[in-house]
This record gives structure tokens, C-alpha cells and sequence, in this order.
């Protein structure tokens, strides 16, 4: 079976709508409720895929990020050493500041702090406005290996679906429903109205 894309829904959804449009023997509210009903169809289908892509593009992003910056299996001082860096880094907020903590960290082969701070740029590069700006820490501990440039380039090129340009998911809303709004297009769609035939909806 082939996976539902966003354009596959959407090319469903315009088919349906094709066809109901096409139908001579609707009264105007049949027609009306019928197109509600393909179009809150489509958008129950779109919501539904985005949210497992959503779910994916996150368990590919955490394998990713844990292939990158390690697991937290050292036990005992290792551990209280590694979870000490986590929390020295994260209370930066300052990118120029990470960067010069790098840089230190990297000097004295504190091999945790540099960890941390890496994970910490490599998170806030992905949600903050000024993320560029953290880029060259994650990419500075990436360079550190062949088999890490590799998985943070890996990192990199994912993309969070329905974020940033992302319109993909967006449908747009049929003209006979232009008018209404979400609560009224739902409210129409489960109107008490039976309407017969294939592409009734």
C-alpha cells in the first residue's frame, strides 16, 4: 500500500470535490454539506500524517543526536561529572559566551563540558531565531571525527515537517466554504442531512 502523501490527500480531496461539484441532482445545501464533509475528511487525513511524520522526524532526530553527542551510560563521578557540564551548559544563552566556554573546554580536554556544550548548541540552533549563530560550536565538535561530520551532516539536513517555509500540510479551503469558519465549515459538515449517492461525501 502506498503511503498517503501531503499532495495524495490533496489530490483525493480535489477529486471528491470535482465530482460533487459535477453532480446536477444536489440541491445547493447538499452540495454544500457534502463538500464540508470531503474537505474536514481531508483535513482529519493531513492531521493525521503530519503527526507521524512529526513522531518520525523526532525519533530520527534523538537516534541522530545520541549517535552524535553519546548516550548517558557513565556511572558514578563520570556521571555526576556529565550531568554537572549539561547544567553549566545550559545556563548559557549567550552563543559568543558558548563559543568561548568551547573553545576552553576543548584547551583543558574537558571532553564532558565539550559534549555538553555541543548538545546544547546543536538544541538551540534548532529553536532559536538566532540559531545560526550556534551552528560553528556543533559543527566545530562535529569536525572532531570523520564517522561525527557524517551524522551531524546527517542532523543538518532533517527538516521538521509543517515548520519554517513547510506549507506542504496547509489545505486550502474549497471557495463554496470561504465564508465559514472552522467551527461552522465542522458544524456543517455534521449536519443532520443524508445525502445519496458515490460522491456524496
Amino acid at each position: 500500500m502506498t503511503k498517503a502523501t501531503p499532495d495524495s490527500i490533496r489530490a483525493e480531496r480535489d477529486r471528491a470535490l470535482a465530482r460533487i461539484r459535477s453532480r446536477r441532482d444536489l440541491t445547493q445545501q447538499a452540495r454544500q454539506v457534502s463538500i464540508a464533509r470531503a474537505h474536514q475528511d481531508a483535513e482529519r487525513k493531513m492531521a493525521a500524517l503530519l503527526e507521524e511524520n512529526k513522531a518520525s522526524y523526532q525519533r530520527q532526530r534523538d537516534f541522530l543526536e545520541r549517535k552524535l553527542f553519546g548516550g548517558d551510560d557513565s556511572t558514578g563521578a563520570g556521571a555526576m561529572s556529565a550531568r554537572d557540564a549539561r547544567e553549566k551548559a545550559a545556563a548559557i544563552t549567550d552563543p559568543r559566551e558558548a563559543q568561548a566556554a568551547f573553545q576552553r573546554a576543548q584547551r583543558a580536554g574537558d571532553t564532558d563540558m565539550v559534549k555538553a556544550l555541543a548538545a546544547h548548541a546543536a538544541e538551540q540552533a534548532g529553536v532559536t531565531l538566532l540559531g545560526q549563530a550556534w551552528q560553528p560550536i556543533v559543527a566545530a565538535y562535529a569536525e572532531s571525527s570523520p564517522g561525527k561530520a557524517d551524522t551531524y551532516k546527517q542532523l543538518t539536513e532533517l527538516h521538521e515537517p509543517d515548520t519554517g517555509s513547510d506549507w506542504s500540510y496547509a489545505l486550502d479551503t474549497p471557495t463554496e466554504l470561504g465564508r465559514l469558519s472552522a467551527g461552522q465549515v465542522m458544524q456543517l459538515a455534521g449536519a443532520d442531512l443524508e445525502v445519496h449517492g458515490n460522491d456524496a461525501a
